[in-house]
């Protein structure tokens, strides 16, 4: 277990435990350390658990914090027997299996996969995103120190910041989707709006115009409604916008720059009307194209119509003959089992007519063909009585090599049945073997696979000897098991061979005294001790299977013990006591808290 201890170990400092170099084994483990390293492990696996690094000071909330993650582990899927006592009072097994589960599950370097956004909207999310996020970790900038509001950061990428270089307020019309009455719009304008729109940046024939283009977009959402309810036609198709909007937009930078009145960052107000004919001209190119698509699509309808009401006609065709072909089969059918009926009609008159035929070409000669059939009948039973005695002298030693055969299978049977029992106690501890095997070899692949993607500034060769010491014990062991498994089946098998022997012997020693025992006294005192020397020679052989079960218990039993000496239930023993008496405490404090409150 040091190796593994040391993995574990070295598995929790790589997930930002702090551990002590001196600690090299789990049973050093502190409850506060199996705590944080439990939470650590329980972090990585599953972010946003909410469970506390360290433990509280109340006995209450200790054994929340001990449920909450017994309860995580098993939301893991660990299916061992699992609560607050296993880190609060932990034993060391135990919560090395618990580790053993958590490191396990933590993610692999090739399961950290990056998701990259796809189309133009994530591209540019994501740009945004990396600015503001570069943005806000930035320190705090004075102006002097941004030439033309421009800031210069570390990687040598910059960023506009503040009012350095003051830019021309020149907007351009901006195209963009009529989501009002959407449930109005055609088809075609839905799939232009979709694949053919361009983006509001790809819009503007200078980036300075995209922020005065979306200011004067909204401006015309917001005020045209407000001029409509006053009964004012709205027009914004003049060189310039209306007088409140300039006013709003010439006080809000004004506002912004710090000097209203001078050095105004409002040069020009232009609203250009070439984007006002280019969108005339897309929608009467569009209306044109939805008459175009309406025609094909109403001829094509047509076309359709035809070809529909010839499939109708042609299947209406097709059922008649479909129905007029099943008509047909049946009389068909009926037909032919007529024909087989009559033919086979005619063989029987057939044979009988052959018979009657014969019978009537006897007639002319009655008595010579009596006699003959006589003398017939006469020789086949002869015949017969030969081949009764035949087969009665052939009978009789086939019957008694039968009777010994079927009385040897029978004995036979009885072993083997024994060596079917025997094999299948083998091919049971076989099995559980081999699952031991496979086991201890996934075990030691994981941990080869851990081993190839943690850091390589730790002392390689160390590792790298402590796991062929580990791939050679294993091998070692493999070799003890099949060489103990052998030797298991050639002693099972001698001990078969051995049984059979003393059964054979003693049924052929049985048969042969018990004879001689009817007649002489000597022989009829041999057979008595035959038959006690066979059953205490059972008694024997019994009291020494139970002998080896009652070893193989006690073994099992100081295995148990050694087990529960692990566990350390005397100082776990004490500390609960400790705990239990600090519960009390807290819950005599609780409730004079209580009772001074009331």
């Amino acid at each position: 277990m040091e190796e593994v201890d040391n993995i574990i170990i070295h598995s929790l400092r790589q997930v930002g435990c702090d551990i002590e170099e001196d600690v090299d084994s789990l049973k050093h483990f502190s409850t506060e350390l199996i705590i944080e390293a439990a939470v650590r492990c329980l972090d990585v696996i599953h972010p946003g658990l909410g469970l506390p690094h360290s433990l509280p000071d109340s006995m209450s909330a200790r054994f929340r914090v001990g449920a909450s993650i017994a309860q995580a582990c098993k939301n893991l899927g660990y299916s061992g027997d699992i609560g607050y006592q296993t880190f609060l009072y932990s034993g060391e097994t135990d919560i090395r299996r618990v580790f053993v589960f958590l490191i396990e599950k933590l993610p692999k370097e090739s399961e950290k996969s990056i998701v990259e956004p796809i189309g133009r909207i994530g591209l540019l999310e994501k740009a945004v995103s990396e600015t503001v996020k570069k943005q806000l970790t930035s320190p705090w900038l004075p102006r002097y120190c941004r030439r033309r509001g421009i800031r210069w950061h570390d990687d040598g990428t910059w960023s506009r910041e503040g009012c350095g270089h003051h830019q021309p307020f020149i907007s351009c019309n901006l195209d963009v989707p009529k989501t009002a009455n959407s449930k109005e719009l055609s088809q075609a304008w839905r799939e232009y709006y979709v694949h053919h729109l361009p983006l509001v940046t790809e819009q503007v024939s200078n980036r300075h115009q995209l922020l005065p283009s979306l200011i004067t977009l909204n401006a015309k959402g917001l005020l045209t409604p407000l001029q409509q309810a006053h009964g004012v036609t709205p027009n914004w198709e003049t060189s310039g916008i209306s007088q409140q909007l300039t006013e709003c937009i010439t006080r809000s930078l004004d506002g912004c720059s710090g000097a209203p009145g001078k050095e105004s960052t409002l040069t020009a107000l232009h609203i250009q009307d070439n984007d006002k004919n280019r969108r005339k001209e897309t929608n009467s190119r569009f209306v044109l194209s939805e008459k175009l698509q309406f025609t094909k699509r109403r001829e094509k309808e047509e076309e359709m119509q035809l070809a529909r009401e010839e499939m109708e006609r042609l299947k209406q065709c097709l059922d008649s003959l479909q129905l007029d072909v099943n008509k047909l089969t049946v009389k068909l059918s009926q037909i032919t089992e007529e024909k087989s009926h009559e033919e086979r009609a005619l063989r029987i008159k057939e044979e009988e007519q052959t018979v009657k035929k014969r019978t009537y070409d006897l007639l002319p000669d009655a008595d010579s063909n009596l006699s003959a059939l006589q003398a017939s009948v006469e020789s086949s039973a002869q015949t017969l009585v030969v081949l009764a005695a035949q087969w009665e002298k052939h009978r009789a030693p086939l019957l008694a090599q039968y009777r010994d055969a079927r009385e040897h299978n029978s004995n036979k049977a009885s072993e083997s049945q024994k060596k079917v029992d025997a094999l299948r106690n083998l091919r049971e501890k076989s099995r559980e073997l081999g699952e031991e095997v496979r086991h201890k070899e996934q075990l030691h692949s994981q941990l080869v696979t851990e081993y190839e993607k943690v850091t390589k500034d730790i002392n390689r060769s160390a590792y790298t000897r402590r796991i062929m010491e580990i791939i050679g014990n294993i091998a070692k062991q493999k070799e003890d098991i099949d060489k103990v498994l052998k030797d298991t089946k050639e002693l099972q098998k001698e001990i078969n061979n051995l049984t059979g022997q003393l059964d054979r012997s003693f049924t052929v020693a049985d048969e042969l005294i018990f004879q001689d025992a009817k007649r002489d006294e000597t022989a009829r005192k041999a057979y008595k001790l035959l038959a006690t020397l066979h059953s205490d020679c059972s008694d024997l052989v019994q009291m020494v299977e139970e002998t080896g079960a009652t070893v193989r218990e006690i073994r099992d039993l100081e295995e148990q013990i050694e087990t529960e000496s692990a566990k350390n239930v005397g100082a776990n023993l004490d500390r609960i006591s400790a705990d239990l008496h600090q519960m009390k405490q807290e819950s005599a404090a609780l409730t004079a808290q209580l009772n001074a409150k009331s």
